[in-house]
C-alpha cells in the first residue's frame, strides 16, 4: 500500500489548475504495518506566477522554489517508484482529484490504482464522528509524537501511515461501497415490525406479490413499492423503495417453504448497518428480478336506465 500526500498552489489567475508543488509518499505493509520506503519530490511552480497565501506558508517553500524539477519529471519518477502497486491511501479525497487534474493538464497518464482509500473518512468513522477530522487533530487523538512539521507532503504521508494503526479493515471495506449507498447508513428510524406473508404456490411467487412489494416509509408512513429485487443466492432477496420526502430505504425478504409445501415470505426494513450494506451491495451483483405490475382493475361503464347517460363503477 502507498500512502500519498500533495502540496499545491491555487493561483490567482484564470488558469484552472491547482499546481502541485510537492509529492510525498510512503510504502507500507498494510494497516499499521511498517514503512518500507519513502518518496519525496519538490516541484518548482511553472504555471501560476504568484503563490496564494497558503502556499507562501509551506515550511518547505525554499526547497520548492530552488528545485529544478518539473511536474512531468516528478510524475515519471513517482510512477517508477510506485512500480506495480495498485492500492493507495490518502488523507481526504482532494489529493486524488488534484493529481488527476495535473496529469490531465500536462497530458500525462496517472497512477494505476485499483482502489484509493480515504484514511480521513475511515478514521472519522472509527472515532465515531460525522465530521472530517484534521490530520493534526487525529495525531493528537492517537497520542502520536508531534515531531514533524505539517503541510510537508512527506511528513503528512508519514503521519497518515502511522494513524492507519487505529483504522479497522471494516472501516475501509465500507469505502468500497458506493457513496450513494453509504449515505443510507446515516438515516436512523424506529425499529420496524417484520411482516410474514403467505402462503404462495411457488418460491418466486412472492416477488410479484403486492403484499411483499408494498412498503411503508419508517419515518412518515407513506406507502411505496419495491420495483425490483436483487438476489445474491440462498433464501434472501433485497430491494429498495423510495419515499418522496425522506429518500431511499432498503428492505430484505426471506422466502422459506412450509411443511405443507407452500412458500411464505418474511419482509423486514432493518436499520442499515455496515454488515447490511455489505449484504445489499453483494446482492446488486447477483440476479436482478424486475417486478411485474399487478393488473389494474378496470372501471366498467354502465348505462343509466333513466337518462341514457353512462356512469362508472368498479367492476
Amino acid at each position: 500500500m502507498i500512502v500519498l500526500d500533495l502540496e499545491w498552489n491555487r493561483g490567482y489567475d484564470k488558469k484552472p489548475l491547482d499546481e502541485i508543488l510537492q509529492i510525498g509518499a510512503v510504502r507500507m505493509d498494510g494497516l499499521g504495518g511498517p514503512i518500507t520506503d519513502t518518496f519525496n519530490a519538490y516541484i518548482r511552480p511553472r504555471v501560476h506566477k504568484c503563490l496564494n497565501h497558503l502556499a507562501k506558508e509551506l515550511p518547505e517553500l525554499a526547497s520548492i522554489l530552488a528545485s529544478k524539477l518539473t511536474f512531468p519529471q516528478a510524475m515519471e519518477d513517482f510512477r517508477r517508484w510506485c512500480g506495480g502497486e495498485r492500492v493507495f491511501a490518502v488523507w481526504g479525497g482532494d489529493d486524488v482529484d488534484i493529481l488527476s487534474q495535473n496529469c490531465g493538464y500536462w497530458g500525462l497518464p496517472g497512477v494505476k490504482a485499483d482502489i484509493t482509500y480515504d484514511f480521513q473518512a475511515a478514521f472519522s468513522q472509527r472515532a465515531g464522528t460525522q465530521q472530517s477530522m484534521a490530520l493534526s487533530r487525529a495525531v493528537e487523538y492517537c497520542a502520536l509524537p508531534d515531531t514533524f512539521d505539517y503541510h510537508n507532503a512527506l511528513n503528512d504521508a508519514l503521519y497518515t501511515a502511522l494513524i492507519s494503526a487505529w483504522i479497522r479493515k471494516e472501516d475501509l471495506e465500507l469505502q468500497e461501497i458506493p457513496v450513494r449507498l453509504r449515505r443510507l447508513a446515516e438515516v436512523r428510524f424506529p425499529p420496524q415490525p417484520v411482516r410474514t406473508i403467505g402462503s404462495f404456490s411457488s418460491q418466486r411467487a412472492p416477488l410479484d406479490s403486492r403484499e411483499t412489494r408494498r412498503q411503508v416509509c419508517p419515518l412518515c408512513g407513506s406507502v411505496s413499492w419495491v420495483p425490483r429485487w436483487y438476489y445474491p443466492g440462498g433464501l434472501c432477496w433485497y430491494g429498495t423503495f423510495r419515499c418522496a420526502e425522506h429518500g431511499c430505504f432498503l428492505c430484505r425478504m426471506t422466502i422459506s417453504q412450509r411443511e405443507n409445501g407452500c412458500w411464505r415470505a418474511r419482509v423486514a426494513v432493518p436499520q442499515v448497518t455496515l454488515s447490511f450494506l455489505r449484504e445489499f451491495y453483494a446482492a446488486t451483483h447477483g440476479e436482478v428480478y424486475v417486478c411485474k405490475r399487478s393488473p389494474r382493475r378496470r372501471k366498467r361503464r354502465k348505462k343509466s336506465s333513466s337518462n341514457g347517460e353512462y356512469s362508472s363503477s368498479n367492476g
